[in-house]
């Protein structure tokens, strides 16, 4: 059995708690497998300005993938070393073909979210506080309409990501018929309540596989975890693949192994499992 090498985790309902960051348990068990010389790549659909600040100080964390795999960011240089993008006027069409359905967008241009205020205005409605909401107020760029964008018309959009309110699946599922003609985007979901539109080439898969080509790893080496329809591409790559407890039915079918749910570390304790039984296993 080969020892794991690489593992790439989902962020939010996977490895962050209920406060959206890392709880000391998971990060004390991040840093031992980093000290054991294990790569570590949060792969989210988070941008770059969101991802944990403790990331980002790991000199040992060299890879952070956002947007779906929408890039990929050196996380030493702070490099852009691979990218799958819309155009703004795509964006723009996008805004404007859902407008009627859902004013709570986001758009991500380098590695921030542009957002409308309508999601400030109906945070109440969006079960959008505490937390959560001191968070997009520092790190988001609000906008009042989508004609922001005509101020970056050669932008390259990373993602477009709706949140949707109490009518949640209603709305979900007209904003994703609306699109299902659309050329040139992939749709997906990294949460029950959101709707995530990102170029053909953006997936967690795709990116794990260039992270695997750049390490000279093979699938044996590999772990990944995630919850949600957005980390289903990426788990069928790795042959550790692990649905936290609170996954969706498709993860939980689809992956390899099962961890408690993320308010109780699962994941990291999963990681922790599985890297130090494979290590004793190649030792006997």
């Amino acid at each position: 059995m080969s020892a794991i090498r690489l593992i790439v985790t989902d962020l939010d309902f996977t490895l962050l708690n209920e406060q959206f960051d890392l709880s000391e348990t998971t990060k004390s068990i991040l840093q031992k497998l980093l000290e054991h010389g294990i790569e570590i790549a949060p792969c989210s659909s988070r941008p770059l300005s969101e991802i944990p600040q403790w990331f980002r100080e790991q000199e040992n964390i060299h890879w952070l993938v956002t947007a779906n795999g929408g890039a990929i960011i050196d996380n030493q240089s702070g490099e852009t070393l691979c990218s799958n993008t819309m155009s703004s006027a795509k964006a723009k069409h996008l805004l404007t073909l859902s407008e009627d359905i859902n004013p709570y967008w986001s758009c991500l241009i380098d590695g921030r979210l542009h957002s409308h205020l309508a999601i400030l205005d109906d945070r109440e409605a969006l079960a959008i506080d505490g937390d959560y909401l001191e968070n997009i107020l520092k790190q988001r760029i609000w906008e009042s309409s989508k004609d922001f964008l005509d101020a970056y018309a050669d932008a390259q959009i990373a993602k477009i990501h709706f949140i949707t309110d109490q009518e949640y699946f209603k709305t979900k599922q007209s904003l994703m018929d609306r699109f299902a003609k659309e050329e040139g985007i992939a749709i997906t979901s990294s949460h029950p309540v959101n709707v995530e539109i990102v170029h053909p080439n953006a997936n967690k898969g795709a990116a794990l596989k260039w992270l695997m080509k750049k390490l000279d790893c093979t699938r044996a080496e590999v772990m990944a975890c995630g919850d949600n329809a957005n980390d289903l591409s990426m788990l069928k790559e790795a042959a550790d693949s692990v649905a936290v407890a609170n996954a969706t039915k498709e993860v939980l079918a689809a992956a390899r192994y099962h961890a408690p749910s993320y308010k109780e570390d699962g994941a990291a304790k999963m990681m922790e499992q599985l890297v130090f039984q494979e290590q004793n296993d190649m030792a006997d």
